[in-house]
């Protein structure tokens, strides 16, 4: 998958890497990410070229997923969450088994598989729900407001191993240091799509930022700042990169 059109939204994006999605309430943000997956009748997805009617189904929920802040589970504890989606794609039993052992150890949560869902901390419920349906590598994966959630070990480990699987990840949220995550930044508005473009060059527009709800990371206000007394010659983007611009 490399190209996602959705004419409702005048969308018409690259399917590529991290995408943060903003807006203000009720904008239509998690709308977008349940007319991926079904959940809102659309005739007007277009992926790749190709309308999203015309796809097979299986195709489909091995490729496309997304995963909401509701609180539903499917089964009764953290190893069966795991193993659930797979059993839906009819992956191998000795398989699924295999890659919730390597996922587990990859993001250090070999202790919770034995744990009851209904047991778990926010941060552990929110992260098997993610891992639920990062396990079966889609193409593309929504994440609707859950990464708050997490400390930021977790979510960089969930960038690290999207970008090892090729899995493009459009995630909802309201956390302005997601932002500095995601290689892109789509502003939705009124269900229509406000601007896209790289993380980089909006971040620059704190009044676009502002006006859909969002303040600039804190590391983008000061270096904005730092500019703007003539104290900074460039824009940074993470702590280490700014101290070495400052005391270069």
């Amino acid at each position: 998958m490399e190209k996602l059109e959705i004419h409702e939204y005048n969308l018409n994006i690259k399917i590529d890497g991290f995408i943060n999605i903003i807006g203000l309430p009720s904008s239509g943000k998690t709308y977008l990410l349940k007319m991926l997956i079904n959940k809102v009748e659309s005739n007007e997805i277009i992926i790749d070229g190709q309308n999203i009617k015309t796809l097979p189904l299986n195709y489909l929920q091995k490729n496309i997923a997304a995963v909401f802040d509701d609180h539903k589970f499917n089964t009764e504890y953290a190893e069966e969450e795991l193993i659930y989606y797979q059993d839906k794609l009819a992956i191998n039993r000795e398989l699924s088994t295999e890659k919730i052992k390597n996922m587990a150890k990859y993001f250090g949560i070999e202790e919770l598989l034995v744990s009851k869902i209904n047991l778990l901390t926010s941060r552990e419920k929110a992260l098997i729900k993610i891992l639920s349906l990062l396990i079966i590598n889609p193409s593309i994966l929504g994440i609707d407001n859950l990464l708050t959630y997490l400390p930021l070990e977790d979510k960089m480990k969930i960038v690290k191993y999207a970008k090892e699987n090729n899995i493009t990840i459009l995630n909802v949220t309201n956390n302005k240091e997601e932002l500095l995550l995601g290689n892109y930044i789509l502003i939705i508005d009124n269900h229509k799509v406000e601007d896209y473009g790289k993380t980089e060059i909006l971040l620059k527009d704190e009044k676009l930022i502002n006006k859909y709800g969002m303040k600039p990371p804190f590391i983008i206000e000061l270096s904005n700042g730092l500019n703007y007394y003539d104290l900074l010659k460039n824009n940074c983007y993470d702590e280490k990169t700014l101290i070495g611009e400052i005391w270069k």
